[in-house]
């Protein structure tokens, strides 16, 4: 199933793709960049999991878990735009902020092996550079990504309470099986 899974999100990504290069003038992706984002994401990133494994820098079996996780970040941001999420429902965004730096906690606690507060901090520090690039590809190439500080902010904070949602939920199922006192 996990594999199914695996495959239907490649699938689904670079339809994404496919269809940001061919509809770039679509109101849901004009003056955003996305058509750049989503092929380096899909050309590059996504396959951080496969060059893991056949490095021989993640151990074997595959870990298709993680690597659907990882790719459920790329999936809900590309589904937004495809979809018209982020421009008919205001607050939008903070769902995929909040699960993207969720999962990228989960994904780098688990892969690396970093402890719940390291993994939450690094997970914050890619939101944060995210959210630069978003605010300075705005500025100097005429985009339109952040709607204001308060858009900025709140998806800061839905990235911090994501990441600590989501390595509290990992810490807890990782506390050792405590036998019952009789």
């Amino acid at each position: 199933m996990a594999r199914l899974l695996n495959a239907l999100l490649r699938l689904s990504l670079s339809y994404f793709v496919a269809e940001v290069l061919l509809h770039r003038d679509d109101h849901r992706f004009a003056g955003k960049a996305i058509p750049i984002r989503n092929f380096i994401i899909v050309s590059v990133l996504s396959f951080l999991f496969p060059w893991l494994h056949l490095t021989g820098r993640r151990p074997k079996p595959y870990s298709w878990g993680l690597d659907n996780l990882y790719l459920s970040i790329f999936w809900l941001d590309m589904a937004g735009n495809s979809f018209d999420l982020y421009d008919t429902h205001y607050y939008f965004d903070l769902i995929p902020h909040f699960h993207g730096t969720g999962a990228t906690a989960a994904v780098l606690k688990r892969t690396f092996a970093l402890p719940s507060l390291s993994a939450l901090g690094l997970a914050n520090a890619l939101h944060l550079l995210l959210e630069v690039q978003e605010y300075y590809t705005d500025v100097l190439f005429g985009t339109h990504n952040v709607r204001g500080v308060s858009d900025t902010v709140n998806d800061l904070l839905a990235g911090l309470l994501g990441a600590a949602v989501y390595t509290g939920v990992q810490s807890l199922r990782d506390l050792p099986a405590q036998p019952v006192k009789q």
